[in-house]
């Protein structure tokens, strides 16, 4: 299945360039010029991947970020000198911020892995003050009441599996995995399942979880 691709950019050469260049990639590419357009476009059409690319869309724009991330799997491409600021975009659910200095081939690499699994992804120049911001979210001493269930379901999150592999290996309907989803992420106090994977992680829990690493059925 052809993964869709709307790329938002204000200048069109760039735009049509990034097009060609995607398309290589087998990825079916459409170019809005304008931020009225690219948000019309992605709530007629769905695409897959929402590319916004500064300056029609910067990380001082934080309420547009936000549209369009309501509106699907957005990456932000960034001025390199403003990188570093990247967990403002991600914790309002942009998935993704990298440099516009990007290659085509990361840029391809991301679109693929965020397509794929619930990731979240972030330059290494913003690693430090993403780790702060979510240490500073995630509950002291967390120790959730989470159920052997819940538990598998967490660590299958970690590994980036999608419901319908965590039902699956768990035996179980997607409708149960989606319960037992929500139910993790309302303990973890988490709002996406990449910021529970987080929280998870920067709290400590997963090395209290029996079996972590290798879930059983």
């Amino acid at each position: 299945m052809t993964t869709r691709v709307l790329v938002c950019c204000d200048r069109v050469i760039m735009g049509e360039g990034m097009r060609a260049l995607l398309e290589r990639h087998h990825l079916k590419v459409q170019v809005e010029t304008t931020l009225r357009g690219s948000l019309s476009t992605a709530a007629e059409t769905g695409p897959d991947i929402l590319v916004a690319v500064a300056p029609l869309v910067t990380l001082d724009n934080i309420d547009r970020l936000t549209e369009l991330a309501r509106l699907g799997k957005t990456i932000l491409l960034s001025k390199p000198e403003n990188t570093h600021r990247a967990f403002e975009a991600l914790r309002v659910g942009v998935r993704a911020v990298l440099s516009a200095e990007t290659s085509v081939e990361e840029l391809v690499h991301v679109i693929k892995t965020i397509t794929e699994v619930n990731a979240i992804i972030a330059p290494e120049e913003a690693q430090e003050a993403l780790t702060r911001y979510w240490r500073s979210k995630a509950p002291k001493n967390l120790r959730p009441d989470l159920t052997p269930r819940e538990t598998e379901v967490l660590i299958l999150l970690t590994q980036g599996k999608t419901n319908t592999e965590m039902a699956g290996h768990l035996s179980v309907s997607s409708t149960t995995v989606r319960s037992h989803v929500h139910r993790v992420l309302r303990k973890l106090g988490a709002a996406t399942r990449a910021q529970a994977v987080a929280i998870a992680y920067e709290s400590g829990l997963l090395g209290t979880c029996p079996g972590y690493g290798s879930p059983t059925r």
